[in-house]
């Protein structure tokens, strides 16, 4: 039987795999780590952030069935914004903005909360329960646990493949009716 907590990642984590068949151990690693730790690691300075969000708004292309977020932790609390819905929706982008920079200064990520994430993710391997497969993803897991949990890049395989555009944050700061709460993520996504 299997927690809340497991069940929640358990979707999660199928959610991913099924629109993202071509992740690799770096791309789940990074998806975890950015679901324990927020976006701390990837705050830069203000006007820089605005401007690479400005730019990113202006020409976001298109993925077909991209949902305007993505739950990312278990409790709820962290997303991914995919901004080529969101400059659809023309939505706000100082919100947005607002939001990222909250959570990079303001989350507190935990690498207990990542280590955890990780030993999930493992159990669902061992247990076969993910729809595609991963060699050495244990080790590759162990040697970022032994570096100090640090943030990492989408693979090239990725990048290529899905053109990540999205900014993580702590939804508690993103004021949009629009996006939905949480709660209602799970119900859909059974």
């Amino acid at each position: 039987m299997c927690s809340d907590l497991e069940l929640r990642f358990r979707k999660i984590m199928g959610s991913h795999l099924d629109r993202h068949p071509l992740m690799t151990g770096s791309d789940i690693y990074k998806l975890l780590f950015q679901a324990a730790m927020g976006s701390s690691h990837a705050f830069i300075d203000i006007e820089s952030a605005r401007s690479m969000l400005e730019k990113e708004l202006m020409n976001p292309g298109s993925e077909p069935g991209e949902p305007l977020k993505d739950i990312i932790s278990p409790c709820g609390r962290i997303a991914r914004v995919n901004l080529r819905p969101y400059a659809v929706e023309k939505l706000d982008p100082e919100a947005l903005l607002s939001a990222f920079i909250r959570t990079g200064r303001e989350f507190s990520g935990s690498e207990d909360t990542l280590e955890l994430y990780c030993s999930l993710f493992i159990h669902m391997k061992d247990k076969d329960l993910l729809s595609v497969k991963f060699r050495n993803i244990d080790i590759f897991f162990k040697d970022m646990m032994s570096s100090g949990f640090p943030a990492v890049h989408h693979s090239a395989i990725y990048r290529n493949a899905y053109s990540p555009a999205y900014r993580v944050v702590a939804l508690e700061y993103l004021n949009d009716p629009i996006i939905t709460p949480a709660e209602e993520w799970y119900q859909d996504h059974h």
